[in-house]
């Protein structure tokens, strides 16, 4: 009982003499900082080279493709409805292409799921000198047979000196019915 009593004061007395030592150190600013031996200077990194407005828009605004299977090609996808999907009206889809390395073409394909018709563009997009970190938009005109949730899928093909690598993205829609006409 007697240890425990000596070895509770002997913590108890370094825990203080060590929070006096660390307060000691902090105290006063006439106490000159500790020398460090210069050693080789680093390089600076460069700066990291301005992003792209529109790629900084599109990624705050417009919600996130999503990515189908495991393809790792070097792009991203992004989705923002223009206008309302209702049954039985035209509605527009805008889809921004942000490729992560730089390719002479591109190719975007872009297909709809079963009672979703694609009005605009009526076959693949090819985009040519594609620099990485841009944007490439592609406006898609769509109308629905029925309301409910469909799926407007995206294939982005990438023609890289490695050889072409493709990356698909899905992107879910709600489609509502038409408004109640009022009683006149």
């Amino acid at each position: 009982m007697v240890e425990n009593r000596i070895a509770r004061r002997v913590s108890v007395t370094a825990l203080i003499g060590g929070l006096i030592a660390l307060g000691a150190c902090h105290r006063g600013a006439d106490v000159a900082p500790p020398v460090v031996a210069a050693g080789p200077k680093k390089a600076a990194a460069p700066a990291a080279p301005a992003a792209d407005p529109a790629v900084v828009d599109a990624n705050r605004k417009m919600a996130a493709g999503v990515p189908l299977g495991t393809s790792t090609a070097p792009v991203d996808v992004r989705f923002d409805l223009v206008s309302v999907p209702v049954t039985g009206q035209p509605f527009d889809v805008s889809i921004a292409v942000l490729p992560e390395a730089t390719t002479p073409l591109m190719h975007v394909d872009v297909r709809a799921s079963e009672g979703l018709n694609i009005e605009a563009p009526d076959g693949p997009v090819a985009i040519e000198k594609v620099q990485a970190g841009s944007l490439s938009r592609v406006d898609v005109k769509l109308s629905a047979a029925r309301a409910g949730t469909h799926v407007l899928s995206v294939k982005v093909t990438l023609d890289l000196p490695t050889g072409a690598e493709s990356r698909d993205f899905a992107f879910p829609l709600i489609v509502g019915a038409p408004a109640a006409k009022g009683r006149g």
